[in-house]
Parts: structure tokens; sequence; C-alpha cells
């Protein structure tokens, strides 16, 4: 019979969680190294964030070898999925630089698995939750800050194209909507769930509101598409704020959307005006896609196997673009169907599904983090959203089998 005991400590104490911290906040600084240096900090960043994930992968295996042991047991669906994608790529038709670019996903992938699977059978699931909201909170609201440490303004209307006029920006108009968009749901998600002290509660109002302007002049096009679905989550689902507070908080953005609307120059007005003349010309993706179901379709068995996952050569000679720019084309032209549909189940209609069954009540943070990636591959450790994505998908979609699990190792009954 196993023992078990929660730990006296918090999950925030524990370096397994830090370590996972450490990892994402350095995704995010090496982006904006890599925009502040004209790229040139990339390949030191890789390789400082490779040793990191190197040396948190270690020592997982040194905190217990049993835990991660059961974990295999417990999360068998993860590690069918990151099989997959090794077996497809071994099948493929060049299989060592094919597995060589698919372990840049498996890596970090079961990295995330077990870390989050650890803490959720040592810790409460609330706080293993609150711990990594919080955390993301932290990260992302670096963009933020480094908007106007490096010359950006609250009367700003438009900051669509800031990489171009603003030499110094640490950041590019996307990563500004991506950051703003999770730092306003996850500050409203700590504030409404978890104690906090004073100072914190009013910084995140401040920057909330920083924040949902940011969101507004980024020009990004994919957070005002993620806002308006969470918006549906916040009217109908949502139960830590009573109706009429919902109405004036809607009152905001709204508000903010009509002084902006009368501004011509305007991020709204600009995307708008792009929208319109992408629905004459055809939407760069569409255009991507039809281009590899049409390359596809004269070669069948690729619909099985796929082309390998990054595999950008091969994807420029198709379309004439080098990537898809969205996370789940990369599975489905990269790895085929039967991986795509599998990896579609673990990390998109599960997570879900018990999101909206169990969470949606009093969380409003996690539906960007799949619809983000839709619009932007973040496959790999080293992209934007890679470790809030799969941290809150597992940490969703596990976290009910958790209680379980350990209520099971109490009595006695695991194995």
């Amino acid at each position: 019979m196993l023992k078990y005991s929660i730990p006296v400590k918090t999950v925030s104490d524990d370096l397994v969680y830090r370590l996972l911290f450490l990892n994402m906040g350095l995704v995010i600084v090496g982006y904006a190294l890599g925009v502040l240096t004209g790229m040139a900090s990339v390949g030191p960043m890789r390789w400082l964030k490779y040793s990191v994930l190197l040396l948190s992968i270690l020592y997982l295996f040194k905190r217990s070898l049993l835990a991660l042991w059961l974990l295999t047991s417990y999360m068998q669906a993860t590690i069918v999925l990151g099989g997959l994608f090794v077996f497809f790529a071994l099948i493929s038709s060049d299989p060592a630089l094919a597995v060589a670019r698919v372990l840049m996903y498996v890596v970090p992938f079961f990295y995330v698995v077990f870390s989050v699977g650890y803490l959720l059978l040592l810790y409460p699931i609330t706080q293993v939750l609150h711990a990594f909201i919080n955390a993301i909170n932290w990260v992302y609201l670096f963009p933020i800050v480094s908007f106007f440490i490096t010359g950006g303004k609250v009367t700003d209307t438009n900051i669509y194209d800031v990489s171009d006029k603003n030499e110094d920006t640490a950041f590019v108009s996307n990563h500004y909507g991506w950051a703003s968009t999770l730092f306003l749901l996850t500050s409203l998600d700590l504030l409404r769930n978890v104690p906090l002290p004073r100072w914190r509660k009013l910084m995140l109002v401040v920057f909330c509101l920083i924040a949902a302007y940011l969101v507004l002049i980024s020009g990004n096009r994919t957070s005002w598409l993620s806002l308006l679905v969470v918006a549906v989550v916040f009217i109908f689902k949502y139960r830590k704020i009573v109706f009429y507070q919902k109405v004036l908080l809607s009152l905001l953005p709204l508000g903010l959307v009509l002084y902006l609307l009368q501004d011509p120059d305007s991020a709204i007005n600009v995307r708008l005006e792009k929208t319109r003349t992408q629905q004459k010309k055809g939407e760069p993706r569409v255009k991507k896609s039809m281009k590899m179901i049409s390359y596809f379709n004269k070669s069948p068995n690729l619909w099985v196997t796929g082309i390998g996952v990054f595999n950008k050569k091969e994807i420029e000679i198709i379309t004439g673009w080098s990537g898809y720019h969205n996370s789940y084309f990369e599975v489905l032209f990269g790895a085929g169907i039967p991986v795509f549909l599998f990896f579609l189940f673990v990390i998109a209609i599960r997570p879900v599904w018990f999101y909206i069954r169990y969470f949606a009540t009093y969380y409003l943070f996690f539906l960007p983090l799949l619809i983000i990636p839709y619009f932007e591959s973040n496959l790999t450790g080293g992209q934007f959203l890679f470790f809030p994505w799969f941290i809150m998908a597992i940490l969703i979609s596990y976290s009910r089998a958790f209680a379980r699990i350990k209520l099971s190792i109490k009595s006695g009954a695991a194995p």
C-alpha cells in the first residue's frame, strides 16, 4: 500500500512549480530580447531555455520516480499522444529528421504533463489551479509593463505596426494583444477567487484597465475574437459576479471601442479595413490549407502520415509560405489525421468539456488558450503560449481524475 499525505508546504513553494514558472517566463523574456536585438539573441536564448528545460526534467526525475511511474498509468492518453507523434515520424520518408523535429514538441509536452500531474498528485486541485493562474498573470504582465518602458503611451490608438515605428519596442503588436488578453482574464479570476493583499488587488485593477486598452489598440483580431467568446461564458455561465456588475463591466470595453472608432487611424478602423480587403482577396490561412488539401489529395497516404511537423522546407514548396501560423494545421498536415484527431480530443475537446461543465462558473481564463493557437503556431516549448496552453489543458482535463486518484490512494486502493 502506498502511504499518501498532502505536504505541509504550498504548491508555490515547490521547486517543480517554480521551475515551470521559470520556463514560462524565459519564453517571454526570449521574445523581448529577440525583438530588441533584431533576433541576434535567439541562438543564445535557445541554448539557455534548453538548458533550463533539461535541468527541470532532471530535477523532476530526482523528486520521485515512483510518482512519475504512477502518472504513466493515470495519464495514459497524453503518453499515447506523444507516442503517436514519434511513431508517425518514424514511418515518414526521412525518419531521423522527422523524429528530431517532433521531439521539439514531445519533450517539453511530456515535461508539462508530468510536472502538472506530479503537482496534482501532491497538492489540492484548487491550490494548483490558482498557483498557475497566478504564474501566468505575472509572466504576461511583463509585455504590458514593457510597452511603457519602451516608449508606449496611453494616448496611442494604433500599435498594430509598432515594431516598424518604434525600434525600441520589446514586442510586436500580436504579443501585446495576446499577453493583455491573458493578463486581463487571469486578473479577474484572481480577484474573484483568491485572497490577495490590497496592493496586489489595486495593481491588478489598474493594469486590467491598461490591458483592456492594449488589446483594442494592438489590432490583434485573435484577441478580440477570444474576448468575444469569453464574453458569452461571462454572461451566461459565470457566477462570480452578479448581473448588474456584468453590465457595468461590459460598458468599459464598449466605451473604449466607441472612443477608438472616432479616430480613423485607430487600430480598430485599420483592421476593419484590412478585414474587408482580405474578404475580397481571401484569407491567407484558408489559402494555405486549400493548397495543402489539394497536395494531400494527390497522395492520399499523406492524410495518414503527414509531411512531418515543423517541416518548413516542404511547407514552403507546397504553399509558398514557410509556416501555417496555425497550431492545429501543424498537427493535421504535419502528423496526419489519426494523430490530429487524438490531439484534438486530448488538448481541445476533453478540456473544453470539463471547463464548461466544472470551471466556467468560476473562471474565465481558458478559452483564449485554445483559440489563439489556431492563428499562431504554439507547439514548441519556445513559443509564446506553449506553457500556459498545455499546462491548463492538462490541469483541467485531469483535475477530477486526480481528485478520485488521491481518494483511492488514501484508502489504500492504489497500486
